[in-house]
């Protein structure tokens, strides 16, 4: 039997079918979605190089001065060319890149700004030499609730962070972190989700989550977006003040993000592998569409 089915039903169809892969359940989180690996563009795509327009440097503190807004050391990251990749670095992965905060430079003496390079200030956690750098991701989270209410159900991100010198994640904070001239992390009250030394080979993964006991319950979320920030310290391994001015390597890797996320313990499969997937079913029930059309004609 033929099914004679127009091209608006089969559209909507379609939407039904999309719509239905959310993972619903009776309250609380239903989906995650807007989780992106360092370095790849709204496709998944990886960039060679250029600006990264999800992943931005929100704060910077740099050789005892604040920067904010849309300035040197602030503003969209940029791709690390893979000519500047530190050899002491976890290599990039096959499915994120390196990033760097905006007026990073292509040598330690100063070279040229926003080419690729990797060279940012900091040598020490203190005093005039320091170098912080706050990196924000934007996601959002749908399900019962208004906006900002708390998400009631069990949600998990795992990722896998390497940073250069060191890192500390927080989810959500009550305000956006800053840092002080003494390196002193500000985020109104709110606690690390994580953090790591030396973590520019790191490949031990982080999970985030709103359940669990102790230290496991490290992060909370909430209806509609999300804020993720990582506070990287560039400060060449020292733990005060250093008298070098010289730049050296500073970044950041986020990858096994968005297909290790999980809602009440069942994976959430992210935008980026659902639309294939639709794309598929959608030019299958298509060609069917015009064959039983021509069939009926």
């Amino acid at each position: 039997m033929n099914l004679n089915i127009t091209p608006k039903a089969f559209l909507a169809l379609a939407v039904l079918f999309l719509g239905g892969v959310r993972l619903v359940y009776g309250g609380g989180a239903t989906t995650v979605y807007g989780l992106y690996y360092t370095g790849v563009d709204d496709s998944y795509t990886l960039l060679s190089g250029g600006t990264d327009s999800h992943w931005s440097t929100s704060f910077a503190r740099v050789g005892g001065s604040t920067y904010t807004g849309s300035s040197t050391y602030t503003g969209a990251s940029y791709v690390v060319s893979s000519t500047y990749i530190d050899g002491g670095w976890v290599p990039n992965s096959s499915t994120s890149r390196w990033i760097t905060a905006p007026g990073a430079s292509t040598a330690g003496t100063g070279g040229t700004l926003n080419l690729g390079g990797d060279q940012l200030s900091g040598n020490g956690d203190q005093g005039t030499n320091s170098g912080f750098f706050v990196y924000k991701l934007a996601f959002t989270i749908s399900g019962a609730g208004g906006n900002g209410s708390n998400v009631t159900n069990n949600v998990a991100i795992s990722l896998t962070i390497a940073a250069d010198d060191q890192y500390s994640v927080y989810v959500n904070p009550a305000s956006a972190p800053t840092v002080d001239n003494a390196g002193v992390i500000s985020t109104g009250g709110t606690a690390a989700s994580g953090s790591r030394t030396s973590a520019w080979n790191n490949t031990n993964s982080l999970a985030l989550q709103n359940f669990g006991s102790g230290a496991a319950n490290n992060a909370k979320f909430q209806i509609g977006t999300n804020y993720l920030y990582i506070v990287v310290a560039n400060t060449n391994s020292q733990t005060g003040t250093n008298g070098s001015t010289a730049l050296n390597p500073s970044g950041l890797l986020v990858y096994q993000i968005g297909a290790t996320a999980t809602i009440n313990g069942t994976p959430v499969p992210e935008v980026g592998t659902l639309l294939p997937v639709f794309a598929a079913i959608g030019a299958f029930g298509w060609r069917r569409f015009r064959r039983d059309s021509k069939s009926a004609a």
